[in-house]
């Protein structure tokens, strides 16, 4: 039961699919503009005053694609040659004798032979018809003979004239030789590069092949030579000048000509290709009628077909006898079918019950009406379904008929509700979506149409139905990567606002839903996100903020991920594109400096990282208490980590000039530079990085609003000044008495910053306090602590003076360097306030 439910479901979502094409297709045809006019370009895209070829088209110009729009999806003929009864069919001794107790090929004549032959004819695949009769026991009689050198009797020379016919006919839309356009429409223009390239690196190749050396490449019969005359003043391209584009539609007949010769291993020389006849540039009714007419009058002559016929209309002439007449003798079917091609349709045929109106509006527009205008073809198939349903016509027709005469809002409402638009599946409501924008874009339906209401616009409802769809189904396949990219890449066309007639037109569910969908969307791997990124890299530069959030978001996650893997240098490059993407990318009005999620933990990853450094420098180094020390590995560690967030920073050319007034990376970028210091034994480098973290300055930046603040956190004071009373302990230690020759790694400043620094610290701990502090008792051993810690400080403010006053005598006698202070200058600094 549930394979039965499987096969009914797989079936019915076919026939929507086969239906949502169909639809579409003769949408492209009736409704969009030509590939040829000016006003649109397929790689380029559509632009304003676009008009479809309903609009003043020349007369035939829609006769093409009309044919091979009914010959795909309406016509029983398609793909028949493949099905199996056909095949044992061929296969027969004598086809055309050949009968089956359940044949499926219809029509007015006895045996499925000729019905098939009619089939093919009906929808004018004359090359496929030749296939069939080429299978007729007296053509391959005829065949033998001529190949034996014996004279073609003239049923020979009908079967040779009768090829020539067929395969020089210029009908509109082609004769089914597979080097016309395609039944299907657009799938030529994106078969014509990769034909183009591979004809580029054939002559690279010295026009050769030679990839193919398998044995099924070897047994292929090289095609024939697609531009030898058959019919004198009928060129075989004959059929190109129904298109748009003859000579461009030439070039790709060409390609796919020399495609097929390097398939079988021939030289394929785009010089030695002569086209048979210069074709124009664009579609000239006159020389296709020309051309049409020509072909037609030679099947009268041959066929001896009168001007009036018999009484059914056709028949042979009185006196001269054609080419053809020996096998109409033989073979009346044959006399009937032919006289298709010259537009006189026997009754047996018109009035077959088998017979529909789409082969019956085939015939007329391939062999009576080949000129007719685009405005009439929708009257001429209402007239014929009228005659062949009684009058009554079923509802896909209706649509049809409302297609053909140009209603765009029939299209859009079809798709919708008929053909899976509002189903929630992924492909019909994009189809639905991407037709709808293709028709506003061409000016068939104008911006006033496709909103009914200020509330309510059609593109914006279809594409949001359409990118839910897509999520929601490739999430069910635990396909959410690619759920995501393609309906992020379906919205942002329609994100960014526009400016229309001097007027900012915005749609914010637009970038809201692609926010979401980005948002919600934990991804994979680094590269998913990097893609995702990029897609939405325009829509940013024009300024959608939430999408720049959501993709802030999505950085965050990438940053998040590699956390928990311990990977630090990916989580900062994250975390720093999140914050690129807020400062650089945004337009300058919209930009926010460095963003908020990301630049929360990129602070917080700065500040931890030279707190876990300072803390472990205190504890390993500088710890009066031997016993408590941790090991150095342990330090050696910590230092390595905080060096690898600092050169994530450095070595990102994007944000490096963005973060250098940033306190948490400068205060990272001091703690190591103090680390470091510490290592090689430069303490005077280490005191002035110490002052550098716990001086007050007036922080840069609109943000910051002129607030006053030290570079290292309040945490960090207690075991700053740890470290530097630890310095200090160790130039008392060499201190000889003797004032001349004393050293300070610490200026009057700098001892002036960690005093006052100090006087913080010994208020918080509650060893002195203020009227309005809240009462704190500290413990007897913090007292003594924070006491030695002061007189420490104060001997080293002494040595830091005499340090001072030595060095100024010292450059007054010339043997010195340069002084940045004066001991004058530094006793005023101290005396002054902080800043």
């Amino acid at each position: 039961n549930n394979d039965d439910n499987n096969d009914s479901s797989s079936s019915d979502n076919l026939e929507l699919l086969t239906l949502t094409f169909a639809i579409s297709h003769l949408a492209e045809i009736f409704l969009l503009p030509s590939l040829s006019s000016s006003s649109s370009n397929f790689r380029g895209g559509l632009t304003t005053n676009n008009y479809s070829r309903l609009d003043d088209g020349p007369s035939g110009s829609l006769t093409a694609d009309t044919v091979r729009h009914l010959r795909l999806h309406h016509s029983r003929s398609h793909a028949l040659l493949d099905s199996p009864e056909v095949e044992e069919l061929l296969s027969s001794d004598q086809p055309e004798y050949y009968k089956s107790s359940n044949t499926s090929i219809s029509g007015p004549f006895e045996y499925p032979y000729w019905n098939l032959v009619l089939q093919l004819v009906k929808s004018g695949q004359l090359d496929n018809a030749w296939t069939v009769l080429a299978h007729h026991s007296a053509c391959r009689h005829a065949e033998e003979a001529a190949m034996t050198g014996r004279p073609l009797t003239p049923e020979g020379e009908g079967f040779a004239t009768l090829r020539a016919i067929l395969l020089s006919a210029p009908l509109p839309g082609g004769r089914g030789d597979d080097y016309c356009v395609d039944d299907a429409g657009l799938d030529d223009f994106l078969e014509e590069d990769i034909l183009e390239r591979e004809e580029k690196e054939a002559r690279l190749n010295t026009g050769f092949n030679n990839s193919n050396d398998n044995d099924d490449d070897e047994e292929n019969a090289p095609p024939e030579n697609i531009n030898e005359l058959y019919v004198d003043g009928v060129p075989r391209n004959g059929y190109l000048l129904w298109e748009d584009r003859p000579r461009h539609a030439d070039r790709l007949r060409k390609l796919r000509y020399l495609r097929d010769l390097r398939k079988c291993g021939q030289p394929s020389d785009e010089s030695e290709y002569h086209s048979p006849t210069v074709l124009p540039e664009v579609y000239q009714p006159n020389s296709a009628m020309s051309i049409f007419h020509t072909w037609q009058d030679v099947i009268k002559r041959e066929a001896s077909f009168t001007s009036g016929g018999s009484s059914e209309g056709f028949g042979l002439g009185s006196g001269h006898r054609g080419g053809l007449d020996a096998l109409f003798r033989r073979f009346p079917p044959l006399q009937q079918i032919l006289s298709v091609l010259v537009g006189k349709v026997p009754p047996n045929i018109a009035n077959d019950p088998n017979l529909t109106w789409s082969e019956t509006l085939l015939m007329e527009l391939l062999y009576s009406r080949p000129d007719i205008s685009p405005e009439n073809i929708a009257a001429r198939a209402n007239a014929i379904m009228s005659r062949k349903g009684d009058g009554r016509k079923h509802a896909l027709d209706e649509i049809i008929l409302s297609i053909m005469s140009g209603s765009a809002g029939q299209v859009v409402e079809t798709m919708f509700s008929l053909c899976g638009g509002s189903s929630g599946a992924a492909l019909p409501a994009t189809v639905t979506s991407l037709l709808c924008n293709l028709l506003i874009d061409a000016g068939c339906i104008s911006s006033e149409e496709a909103s009914s209401s200020s509330s309510v616009n059609i593109q914006t409802e279809l594409l949001i139905l359409a990118a839910e769809a897509i999520l929601s189904s490739f999430s069910v396949q635990e396909q959410s990567n690619v759920g995501v990219r393609a309906a992020v890449r379906l919205l942002l066309p329609h994100a960014p606002p526009k400016r229309i007639e001097g007027k900012v037109v915005y749609e914010p569910r637009i970038s809201a839903t692609i926010a979401v969908a980005i948002s919600h969307r934990l991804p994979d791997s680094d590269a998913e996100a990097r893609d995702l990124l990029h897609l939405c890299e325009e829509a940013i530069r024009l300024g959608s903020v939430r999408i720049a959030d959501a993709c802030e978001s999505l950085a965050f996650s990438r940053a998040s991920f590699h956390r928990s893997k311990g990977h630090l240098h990916r989580e900062v490059y994250w975390l720093l594109r999140g914050m690129e993407i807020l400062s650089n990318e945004l337009p300058t009005h919209f930009q926010r400096k460095l963003g908020f999620a990301c630049r929360r933990h990129f602070d917080a990853l700065c500040e931890n990282s030279a707190n876990d450094l300072i803390s472990m420098l205190a504890s390993t180094t500088y710890d009066m208490n031997e016993e408590s020390k941790l090991e150095e590995e342990a330090f050696v560690s910590v230092l390595q980590s905080a060096r690898k967030v600092l050169e994530a920073v450095v070595l990102d050319e994007d944000m490096a000039s963005l973060l250098k007034g940033h306190i948490q990376a400068n205060l990272l970028k001091y703690v190591v530079d103090i680390a470091l210091a510490d290592a090689l034994g430069d303490t005077t480098k280490m005191a002035s990085n110490i002052v550098r973290c716990l001086e007050e300055r007036c922080l840069p930046g609109e943000e910051y609003g002129g607030v006053v603040s030290t570079l290292a956190n309040p945490k960090m004071y207690a075991k700053l000044l740890h470290i530097s009373v630890a310095i200090l302990h160790k130039e008392e230690s060499l201190f000889n008495g003797t004032m001349e020759s004393t050293k300070c790694a610490f200026s009057v400043h700098g001892m002036h910053i960690l005093m006052a620094r100090l006087t913080q610290v010994l208020s918080w701990e509650g060893i002195i306090t203020s009227s309005s502090a809240i009462p704190k008792t500290p413990t007897k051993e913090r007292k003594e602590y924070f006491q030695a810690m002061r007189l420490t400080l104060c001997k080293g403010l002494m040595r830091a003076f005499a340090s001072a006053q030595a060095n100024s005598n010292t450059e007054k006698d010339g043997k010195g360097g340069r002084v940045e202070q004066s001991l004058e200058d530094e006793v005023e600094l101290m005396l002054s306030p902080c800043i």
